[in-house]
């Protein structure tokens, strides 16, 4: 029952977007990103890490609704990149996490002025980690296992996009978007899971239009 409400109110919305003459379109955004690892964790047991901010490369594909009121749905996918260091000096290990999040997309249009786009954008869905360095190398050396690396992914952003052309403009992202990374470590008949909450905070590029 719930189901068919649902689906019966996404094609009223559809109807009534479409009786009102609103029309659908196509944004596909490209950019570069700053990210950062936040802090590591294995086991409950914070570590001692000094994190980088990383850089990487983020595409979005967003569909306006045909709707009356300026909403839009899309997918995004991407690769950004952190460095941090394990342990204390002198004694410290240099390791890198790279990130490929795929997320669904849900934003709000303000579509206050002709040119320039200010929106709200939610984002939802999954990343994938890489784990290379030494502290890496020294776990695999040791004959341990690191599982997959892997999270839930979700983040809040505010963006602005100005359009010098119909359909060619330049666009920026910012806030919080959190990858929860984390994987299991197994040695000699123990597992510890290891957490490396990774996020992007800022994104810059260009917009096209179609």
């Amino acid at each position: 029952m719930a189901k068919g409400f649902f689906r019966t109110a996404v094609f009223a919305l559809l109807f009534a977007g479409l009786a009102a003459g609103a029309s659908a379109q196509m944004t596909v955004s490209g950019g570069f990103a700053l990210s950062s690892v936040k802090g590591v964790e294995v086991s409950g047991q914070n570590m001692p890490v000094e994190g980088g901010v990383g850089i990487g490369g983020n595409v979005y594909f967003d569909y306006l609704l045909p709707l009356s009121i300026p909403l839009s749905l899309g997918l995004e996918v991407g690769v950004d990149g952190g460095s941090f260091t394990f342990g204390q000096s002198p004694q410290t290990t240099e390791d890198k996490i790279t990130a490929i999040p795929i997320l669904l997309r849900a934003a709000y249009h303000f579509d206050l002025f002709p040119k320039l786009d200010l929106y709200l954008v939610g984002k939802l869905g999954a990343a994938f980690g890489i784990w290379t360095g030494e502290q890496r190398d020294f776990l695999k050396n040791n004959s341990a296992t690191v599982d997959t690396i892997g999270g839930v992914a979700f983040g809040i952003d505010a963006g602005v996009a100005y359009y010098f052309s119909p359909r060619i403009g330049i666009f920026g992202e910012v806030g919080f978007d959190d990858y929860m990374l984390k994987t299991k470590i197994s040695s000699q008949g123990s597992s510890e899971t290891l957490k490396a909450p990774f996020g992007r905070f800022l994104t810059i590029g260009l917009s096209t239009k179609f």
